[in-house]
């Protein structure tokens, strides 16, 4: 996993924020310079949320978002635009199928995420600069640069706690902060989202799009697997050990399914071990201490919705920026 401190996360956000705001700014044009009639919009985006990683996701798992934000034309097809977003992802090995080695696995997370972003976007028609002279119908797509905060979460078999839901960074599930073992992976993450949309103008002052994109992390985490399935002995807590290495629980934590764990442990075997603690653990052959709990690859989410944009008459002017 690539380590991004939360001071080098901040840095990049301040830049991106400061020059956002000088595109607000009336610049002085100078020979060689064009003008646009720049203006801002201000809108809200309805989400659907979408996890690819380690732990089984699919369509059937999409979870809620919500997202607002700031955009300012900057030419005749390019537009700037910061936006606040939340949302949710989610997996959960229960619905892998059957004779998986993610269903024998039995790993689940939630991850409430919020993150800030400041993405370009790139109109596939030209539009005049004046918003009520706009395209009916546009076509773009976008790229940019943002920070996400993210905490995954799983569920204790019996619901013990508040809500049964556990926050799995600070416990180390994979040993992080033991000797021998990684470091805890930080809860702020860069991000680049990158994709496309499909815009429609409502009224003289309205549009509504439709936009699905996909953000590129940098980090392993997000649903709190990436390493190797530590030593129970040298976990820290009992709640530790519990999410650790869940392979051999009956049921299905989230909503309770039944698991056959005697088909299980007939299709894998199992071995009894002596941990560092000195204490015999039982593990299905392959998904035991040392094996891969999941891969070393990124993970990633999906973003897709819907917004509503409210367009103001500011008339400022800025640079022409040409394509």
């Amino acid at each position: 996993m690539i380590k991004i401190h939360k001071a080098c996360s901040f840095s990049i956000l301040l830049s991106l924020l400061f020059a956002f705001s000088l595109s607000s700014k009336t610049y002085a044009q100078g020979p060689g310079f064009g003008a646009t009639e720049g203006y801002m919009s201000f809108g809200i985006q309805f989400n659907a949320m979408n996890f690819r990683g380690d732990v089984y996701s699919d369509f059937s798992m999409t979870r809620p978002g919500l997202q607002i934000h700031a955009m300012r034309k900057l030419g005749s097809r390019v537009h700037a635009r910061i936006s606040l977003g939340f949302g949710q992802i989610f997996g959960d090995d229960i619905k892998a199928s059957t004779t998986s080695s993610k269903y024998a696995r039995n790993l689940h997370f939630r991850n409430n995420l919020k993150e800030l972003t400041l993405v370009g976007t790139y109109d596939l028609v030209n539009s005049p600069s004046r918003y009520y002279q706009r395209a009916g119908f546009t076509p773009y797509i976008l790229a940019g640069l943002g920070v996400v905060h993210q905490n995954p979460q799983a569920k204790r078999e019996n619901n013990i706690g508040v809500d049964g839901w556990v926050d799995l960074q600070a416990i180390g599930t994979e040993g992080q902060g033991r000797p021998g073992y990684d470091t805890p992976y930080n809860k702020m993450q860069i991000i680049v989202p990158l994709g496309f949309g499909l815009r429609w103008k409502l009224s003289r002052r309205w549009d509504f799009a439709i936009e699905t994109s996909v953000r590129l992390t940098f980090t392993d985490y997000l649903d709190d697997v990436g390493g190797n399935v530590a030593d129970p002995g040298d976990l820290t807590s009992t709640l530790a050990k519990t999410l650790s290495n869940r392979s051999l629980e009956a049921n299905g934590a989230v909503n309770g399914t039944a698991r056959n764990l005697a088909a299980l442990r007939e299709q894998y075997g199992s071995t009894n071990f002596v941990a560092f603690d000195g204490v015999t653990y039982e593990n299905l052959n392959g998904l035991g201490v040392g094996s891969a709990r999941g891969s070393r690859g990124r993970d990633i989410y999906f973003v897709t919705g819907f917004h509503f944009t409210y367009i103001l008459d500011t008339g400022l002017q800025c640079p022409q920026i040409r394509w």
